[in-house]
């Protein structure tokens, strides 16, 4: 009997289970009938959910009386009842309010209609599509406004970000970076995230969306959303990508060519042959290919778990990174992590957590090109068998007869890595205290170990390369910055049309550093990497040096967002800085902003079925810059030795005078703007005017001869100037299974010296040794920083006529060295001299203006999309030219050369004769001759997916990209994106530098 019951009982639970429980199918569809996919669907109170697939079908099992919550963005979410039912058709309806999204500002976010700031948003979906280990790489031509610039196509380099030109003169343009919230350390490389962690960037442009970050924000800010879980089952995505990088060869003569050009370099100076052709078969050594390869792997691959429930919400991230070198040696290696829980402890607490480890390997990529270029192709790899007796491995290597390194020997004895270890941790506790008011900590912990290793073996390939014993240098660099948030935010609509926000909060940031350098000579091994310790060093050098600096600021925030009526909007606001960088009187800096928009489509009086929106505003603001010297506010005695009456004596000296009355650089703008939207918005237009204007520019001003302590002080003198213009155009449009969206950026930019250090009218930068170690870039009282300076040409001698003409009223030969096939300098002056009184502006690395084009497109289950970026107006100093066009100590040449010089059968040529002596200083004197267009237009990425419909697996895409595939330009060298150094004296000038990569890509996109 007790087993029958037992028996009864569990059949009316089985049957109560499968009663409770049913299958519901469905469709989702949108106003025109056309399904939906990827609609969340999700069981009201549980965390059972599903997607809808790409016919817009769904299945799930739930009770007989769940209610389904069905979400998607840009459509109303919608609540429907079961009741029972098996079969449910749903039709969306579109939400275009909540086409206005959440933007995060700085300590808060709110919709994106109430700001009146200039702020632009990068979806995270556009940056996963380029493949690079940085992802600010993904934002070139994206953003007006926004220059990426990059630092060449080794591994793992990082791009500069420039947010509307130049307000400084100490060579820091870098924006301040802000990750969830926690800003970064100062030369913060976004290295450290990875592009598929990435929800939104957002960047504020003006002062008037920086002002809240105070001090730090003179170059703008860049924040950055990653991703965070949501409510719904757990969801699996996999993103991997393999690809292969390749470099656009230029070729040099070979070995044929190179001799006629240095016989004819002599000849034309009526000196005898250096080269007997015949002595010399074949081509020579082609030095790229022996330095070069062709192929370099990339490899990126991206696993993500997420999911949750309304009180539990989890995301969890691990992805790899490996890049090589277009060497045998150089690569950038990355393992990241990024785990976040979002949980709710009551209705009035939530818990989040972020933890994001990494480690990065890397090994320094050599930048050989120039000396690929450079060395004479008669020159062999290796010297013969027969004379390596007694040498090690790297003395096996050709000594060039133009005294250029061997880079194939060079590649042999690098040796350098680099160890990294970073932790980033980001702790934040809400608290509702009533409704409208919200308490928020935030903890930010910022922990890294770096450690380098660069060993020198000894070698001895001839006389002038050598290195007689080797030698090992180690660095460990820790950092421990931490960030401590505290704000309070009121957020609350009165009366329907009164908006108001306001936040307000205390902020302590402190950033930690400190190193340990130590160098020794005579390791015992030149092989063995066992070895290469310190303590194992058996040589008479040994040094050790190290430092640790601590910088502090401690702020208070306030911002008011106001609205009424959802037509007009204002916002300010204010932050209080003191920084440990200062001397105590000008410790406090305060930083303020104001603006205003109008949405002039809401008023009564405005109607128009072709504009949708229209806003117009305005704003204020100042920011502020504190990266000086730590040392800038203080005096420093220095010691030296000294003979008196025949004996060594030490004595100490005031080595550096400080100033005790620095203060913040100060920026201050104005930004004028308008937007609007046509034809319910498939059209927009966003257009926008700035002025900025820094004053206080921290200089270092050389001390008066009077005081006797040599060097510099810093100094708050000078003033720079930067206004521009930016627009926006975009256009998205859907024809049933056809979708497009295109999205153009066009952006000027001039930035000038207005006012610069008492006595100095200049700044002279780029100091080139082998240009009569002249200057090549000025920045003049008045005119756009950065210029390229030199002597202005007038064509080429033709003939002994044009030679005696060219001379000064008086009727003194200007150029009494020139001979027919050289270079017309222009005597600026008219004194009948040329010196350096003649040196003009001959170039301008900032391009007249600069974009992006950025298409998506769709049908049905292909997707393609391409991104354009270009720069129009700019010009480049090519410095190659002193050699791969003028031969100069015997180097070697550009193939073809013989066409593109003058000779007497050549006389239309843009380049003078060639010349062994070149006593007119053809390539010895900077000149517009060095001065190439730089202009170019590039396609920075390609892509075309398709989408497989597989049972079971939500997505699948496989996908075929490319990454620079295309460039046009005019300009004769690898690449026409080159900086060598900072970015006043370093932009435009071509080093050859290792030029960005065409890379080609195949991937894979899985969700489950």
């Amino acid at each position: 009997m007790k087993q029958l019951i037992i028996i009864i009982i569990s059949i009316l639970c089985f049957s109560f289970s499968a009663t409770a429980q049913k299958t519901v199918k469905g469709t989702i569809t949108d106003e025109l009938g056309e399904p939906i996919p990827g609609v969340n669907i999700l069981e009201k109170k549980t965390s059972k959910g599903t997607f809808s697939d790409f016919d817009g079908k769904f299945s799930i099992s739930v009770s007989e009386k769940a209610t389904l919550v069905f979400s998607y963005l840009g459509f109303k979410k919608q609540e429907v009842s079961v009741n029972g039912r098996s079969q449910i058709t749903v039709k969306m309806v579109s939400d275009y309010t909540q086409l206005d999204e959440i933007v995060v500002i700085g300590y808060g976010s709110v919709k994106k209609d109430k700001i009146a700031t200039s702020i632009a948003t990068i979806d995270g979906s556009e940056i996963s599509k380029q493949v690079a280990s940085n992802p600010a790489e993904a934002l070139q031509g994206k953003a007006a406004g926004v220059q990426v610039l990059s630092s060449g196509g080794s591994p793992g380099a990082s791009p500069r970000i420039v947010i509307r030109g130049i307000t400084t003169a100490n060579g820091s343009t870098n924006p301040l970076i802000v990750i969830d919230g926690i800003l970064q350390p100062d030369g913060t490389s976004l290295n450290s995230v990875n592009s598929q962690d990435i929800d939104s960037f957002q960047i504020l442009k003006d002062a008037a969306a920086s002002a809240i970050y105070g001090s730090r924000a003179s170059n703008g800010v860049v924040l950055i959303t990653t991703k965070r879980g949501k409510v719904g089952k757990t969801v699996v995505g996999v993103d991997l990508n393999y690809g292969v990088q390749y470099w656009q060869k230029i070729e040099s003569a070979d070995a044929q060519e190179y001799m006629r050009i240095m016989n004819t370099r002599r000849t034309n100076d009526g000196n005898a042959p250096l080269f007997d052709p015949s002595n010399f078969q074949g081509e020579g050594t082609d030095w790229w290919n022996e330095v070069v390869q062709n192929f370099a792997p990339v490899l990126n691959a991206n696993v993500r778990v997420s999911g949750g429930a309304e009180d539990l919400k989890y995301s969890g991230s691990v992805s790899v990174f490996d890049q090589q070198a277009n060497y045998s040696k150089g690569f950038y290696q990355r393992i990241t992590g990024r785990f976040n829980v979002d949980y709710k402890i009551s209705d009035k607490v939530t818990l989040k957590q972020d933890l994001s480890p990494r480690i990065e390997k890397w090994e320094n990529t050599p930048n050989l090109l120039f000396n690929s270029m450079r060395i004479d192709p008669l020159t062999p790899v290796f010297i013969p068998q027969s004379e390596r007796e007694g040498r090690n491995q790297y003395s096996i290597y050709g000594l060039s007869q133009n005294l250029v390194p061997n880079p194939v020997a060079q590649l042999a004895r690098q040796f350098n890595e680099n160890d990294f270890f970073g932790f980033f941790s980001n702790t934040q506790l809400d608290y509702i205290i009533l409704p409208s008011l919200t308490f928020r900590s935030q903890l930010g912990l910022n922990i890294s170990k770096q450690t380098s290793q660069s060993f020198n073996p000894e070698y001895f390939i001839g006389p002038n390369r050598q290195l007689e014993i080797n030698n090992l240098t180690k660095t460990v660099t820790n950092n421990f910055d931490y960030v401590l948030n505290n704000t309070i935010t009121f957020d609350k609509t009165f009366i329907d049309k009164h908006y108001l926000n306001i936040t307000g909060g205390i902020v302590f940031d402190s950033e930690n550093w400190d190193y340990l350098r130590g160098y020794s000579d005579g390791i015992p091994s030149n092989t063995n990497m066992n070895l290469w310790q310190l303590d194992a060093a058996e040589g008479e050098t040994i040094r050790a040096n190290a430092n640790k600096a601590t910088d502090n600021i401690l702020s208070g925030v306030f911002r008011t967002i106001y609205s009424y009526d959802n037509k007009y909007f204002f916002n300010g606001s204010v932050r209080v800085d003191k920084s440990s960088r200062f001397p105590k009187n000008g410790r406090t800096g305060i930083f303020s902003s104001v603006s205003f928009a109008w949405d002039i489509d809401s008023e009564d009086f405005f109607k128009s079925e072709t504009i949708n929106n229209l806003r117009v505003k305005v704003g204020a603001g100042e920011v502020g810059n504190q990266n000086i010297s730590r040392n800038g506010q203080f005096f420093s005695i220095g010691s030296g030795d000294f003979v008196f009456g025949g004996d060594r004596v030490v004595a100490n000296f005031l080595s550096q005078f400080g100033n005790p009355n620095l203060k913040w650089e100060t920026v201050r703008d104005k930004n004028f703007g308008i937007s609007m939207g046509l034809f319910n918005n498939e059209i927009t237009i966003e257009a926008e005017y700035y002025e900025k204007t820094s004053e206080d520019l921290l200089f270092s001003v050389e001390t008066p001869n009077y005081t006797g302590i040599p060097g510099t002080v810093a100094q708050n003198v000078g003033s720079f100037q930067s206004k521009g213009f930016d627009l926006t155009l975009g256009y998205n449009k859907t024809w049933n299974d056809f979708k497009l969206g295109a999205n153009f950026t066009l952006s000027t930019n001039q930035s000038k010296a207005i006012e610069l250090a008492p006595g100095n009218e200049v700044i002279l930068g780029q100091r080139r040794p082998r240009l009569g170690n002249r200057f090549v870039k000025i920045t003049e009282l008045g005119e756009t920083v950065g210029l390229f300076q030199g002597y202005q040409t007038a064509g080429i001698f033709q003939n002994q006529t044009e030679l005696n003409s060219h001379t000064s009223e008086d009727g003194t030969i200007i150029q009494p060295n020139a001979q027919v096939g050289d270079l017309i300098f222009v005597d600026q002056n008219g004194d009948g001299v040329l010196n350096d009184d003649d040196l003009t502006t001959i170039g301008n690395p900032f391009p007249d203006f600069y974009g992006g084009l950025n298409l998506n497109m769709s049908y049905k289950n292909f997707d393609f999309s391409m991104q354009w970026y270009g720069t129009f107006g700019n010009d480049v100093f090519n410095i190659n030219t002193e050699y791969i066009l003028a031969g100069t100590q015997n180097l070697n040449v550009l193939a073809g050369l013989e066409n593109l010089v003058w000779s007497p059968t050549n006389t239309d040529a843009q380049y003078p004769r060639l010349t062994e002596l070149d006593r007119n200083g053809n390539y010895q004197n900077p000149s517009d001759i060095f001065i190439e267009d730089g202009s170019y237009l590039r396609l920075r990425n390609i892509q075309l997916g398709y989408n497989f419909k597989l049972k079971g697996v939500n997505r699948m895409r496989l996908y075929l990209a490319g990454q620079n595939l295309l460039t046009f330009t005019k300009y004769s060298g690898f690449d026409p994106e080159v900086s060598s150094g900072g970015i006043i004296n370093g932009l435009g000038v071509d080093a050859s530098s290792n030029p960005v990569a065409k890379t080609f890509l195949l991937g894979l996109n899985l969700t489950l």
